[in-house]
């Protein structure tokens, strides 16, 4: 009999497994709760980070031979192939291959696509994105806070960065910080401006050039009472853009900045820029 990994011993013969690639790889059990099972072995880890990055689609044996094995291939490529597909296919609890797949073309990982945890954060941060624009932010937060909740640590962390894996995971790193952006115009529009200033402090120095958390970061310091402080904010990037750049502010932050200046009564409301018609991805650094 085998041994299942902790967390699936519970799972259906017939229930596919759910994977997370946004940390470290971890398989769980349909329907599981808690902690996922790691994944044992570089060799089956950097196959599962492949196969998921190319979710539904075959990976022929000589593109996993590249990909797995990179410069150092074995002296039998396809049985390396197989035993790393069997030991992959224990680790998801697929012993008769319902879920990995051989195909003439190679193998392919068919699990329903919300069975990976990326997917689930494509899908809520499109609909938290969609909330935003619609004038929803409780629901759009909602959404978002979920989208977010699916990260456990940075994406294939313990994955070998191959090339099908490596673009993934700046699709991922992509998807996040416009998670994070998208998050914070929502907790604005509902008056958690007192709160952000903190955490947009801490994203503007991890990213100076990066002018969207900067108009956050403005608008939440003058919703707080703090009008001096946004001029500061506003002044400190105009500096960091002029000396590593050689640009000005965007259109939005000058804009920000004069009303600012002017001391604006309508910033003061939950309709300011903090969610412009226009994405605030528009312009990045």
């Amino acid at each position: 009999m085998l041994n299942l990994p902790k967390g699936m011993e519970r799972a259906h013969p017939h229930s596919p497994p759910q994977v997370g690639i946004l940390g470290p790889l971890e398989v769980r059990s349909a329907g599981g709760a808690g902690t996922g099972a790691a994944v044992s072995g570089i060799r089956v880890r950097t196959l599962l980070a492949a196969l998921t990055a190319r979710l539904g689609q075959a990976m022929s044996t000589e593109r996993i031979l590249k990909e797995v094995w990179a410069d150092n291939p074995p002296a039998t490529d396809r049985k390396a192939v197989a035993v790393a597909v069997l030991r992959l296919r224990r680790v998801l609890g697929d012993n008769e291959g319902r879920w990995l797949l051989t195909r003439p073309s190679g193998y392919v990982l068919d699990i329903p696509p919300d069975h990976l945890d990326a997917v689930r954060a494509e899908t809520l941060v499109r609909e938290g994105r969609a909330a935003l624009a619609a004038g929803d932010p409780r629901v759009a937060a909602r959404h978002l806070t979920r989208a977010l909740d699916q990260w456990r640590g940075e994406p294939y962390a313990d994955a070998n960065a191959i090339s099908t894996v490596s673009q993934r995971i700046t699709e991922l790193e992509n998807l996040r910080s416009e998670a994070v952006q998208a998050h914070i115009d929502a907790r604005l529009e509902l008056g958690h401006h007192q709160e952000l200033v903190g955490e947009l402090r801490s994203l503007t120095a991890a990213n100076p050039l990066h002018e969207p958390h900067w108009l956050q970061l403005m608008l939440a310091l003058y919703r707080s009472g703090k009008q001096a402080e946004a001029l500061a904010a506003y002044m400190q990037l105009r500096q960091a853009l002029a000396e590593n750049l050689g640009i000005d502010p965007g259109r939005q932050l000058q804009e920000l900045h004069l009303r600012i200046l002017r001391a604006d009564a309508g910033l003061l409301t939950g309709s300011g820029p903090a969610a412009p018609a226009e994405p605030l991805l528009v312009r990045q650094s």
